[in-house]
This record gives C-alpha cells, sequence and structure tokens, in this order.
C-alpha cells in the first residue's frame, strides 16, 4: 500500500507540475548582424516570451549597442499571466566582408513574471497556483551569420546566469538560480530594407537538471527593419 501511495503522489505531482506554466521563458534573441558605422536595426517576434521587440546600433564599425524589451499579458477566465523583460547590451563587431558577419555580446535585464492559473485536479479540488517573481539575467552572446541583399541567416548562442531575487509563490517551489545555454538558428528572408525573419533554438542547462518551471524551447518570427543613421 505504501508503495502504491508513493506512486500515486509522485503521479500526482508530474500531473500538477506539467500543468503549471513555466516561470522562465526566453525571450528571442536579438541577433543583428550589424556591418558597420550607423546601421541600426528594429525588429518585432512574437514567441512564447510574448511580444519581443528589439534594437540594435552600431556606433563605430568595431561597437554595436542592443536594447530588447518583452511583454506579455493574458487574462481569461481564471488565468491571469504576465509577463515583463527589458535588458541592454554591448558588443563587439568583426570586421565584416562581404558575406559574412561576426558579433559577441554581454549584457544584462531584469524581468517579472505573474501567474495566477486554476489547475484542474482530477482527482480531488481544483489547485490553484499564484507566483510573483522578479528576476536578473546575465548574458554573453556570440552571433555568427552570412548575408546576401535579399537573404540572410546564421547561429547564435545566449549563455546567461538567471537569479530570482524576489519569489512569492503558492503550492510550487523552483529552483532560484541556473546557468543556461540558449542556441538558435536563424534566417530572414526580404529586400535590404525590411525583411521577415524567424528563428529555432533550445533552452538548456548543461550542468543542472532539466526543470518544469524553465521553458525549453524558444522559437518565433517577425520582422526586421534596418536603417543606416550616420
Amino acid at each position: 500500500m505504501t508503495k502504491y501511495l508513493s506512486v500515486t503522489s509522485v503521479a500526482l505531482f508530474i500531473f500538477f507540475v506539467s500543468c503549471v506554466p513555466p516561470v522562465y521563458i526566453p525571450n528571442s534573441l536579438n541577433t543583428p548582424l550589424l556591418k558597420g558605422k550607423g546601421e541600426a536595426g528594429v525588429g518585432y517576434n512574437q514567441s512564447f516570451a510574448g511580444h519581443d521587440f528589439q534594437t540594435s546600433y552600431a556606433i563605430s564599425n568595431s561597437i554595436g549597442l542592443m536594447i530588447n524589451g518583452t511583454y506579455f499579458s493574458n487574462v481569461y477566465e481564471n488565468h491571469h499571466r504576465k509577463h515583463k523583460f527589458a535588458e541592454l547590451g554591448i558588443g563587439y563587431l568583426s570586421d565584416s566582408n562581404k558575406y559574412f558577419v561576426g558579433e559577441i555580446y554581454i549584457g544584462a535585464g531584469l524581468g517579472s513574471n505573474l501567474i495566477n492559473e486554476g489547475i484542474f485536479n482530477l482527482f480531488g479540488p481544483d489547485e490553484e497556483v499564484n507566483v510573483n517573481a522578479s528576476y536578473i539575467r546575465l548574458f554573453l552572446q556570440p552571433v555568427f551569420g552570412g548575408y546576401t541583399e535579399i537573404l540572410e541567416g546564421g547561429f547564435g548562442l545566449r549563455m546567461c546566469y538567471i537569479y530570482f531575487y524576489k519569489i512569492n509563490h503558492s503550492n510550487i517551489d523552483f529552483p532560484r538560480e541556473k546557468v543556461l545555454f540558449e542556441p538558435v538558428v536563424f534566417m530572414r528572408l526580404g529586400p535590404p530594407v525590411f525583411k521577415f525573419q524567424t528563428h529555432f533554438g533550445l533552452s538548456f542547462t548543461p550542468f543542472q537538471d532539466s526543470d518544469v518551471f524553465y521553458e525549453e524551447w524558444n522559437f518565433g518570427a517577425g520582422f526586421i527593419v534596418r536603417l543606416n543613421i550616420k
């Protein structure tokens, strides 16, 4: 009987946590592929994290800046989710040639996630999950890509440290800090000034066990507008 109850408890726990939305969701990687001083990019992606807004600017042939933000809000019946995130990065731009660009950025950001979910419980009263969490994220991100006037593509890897400095929750607990690797491949298609873009990637930890409260997938689609500001 004890063994049966233990197995049942584990099964119920897995069922319950699988219904709870992740507390950390990676935003889209900003992979600007800046080619020289004065070039700027303004982009938008729809991803699991919500609405991702991205800006980048090359202040010289060797230094680039990026500012990114994410916003998501969803309220219906007994479900309420709100996610906000903003980050700033500075990077080194390699000397670009006719078809290839390399960049590496470092930066930091602040985010918050509010979850108020009613979870259906097949074996008893419905559960309610309330989470109000705020976190800081530090990142290092190399980006490599090739381009033509019509087509761009490449690879980015965001290596980041997540630390939740404020956690108010009921019914659940999750790791307060993690080191994550977030690789993506991306592609853009369109004329030089305006391109549609898509990306697909993962978010995983190489040093710790996986956790259902950290989203493991990162993909989305949107567009980027390129400007030349001298």
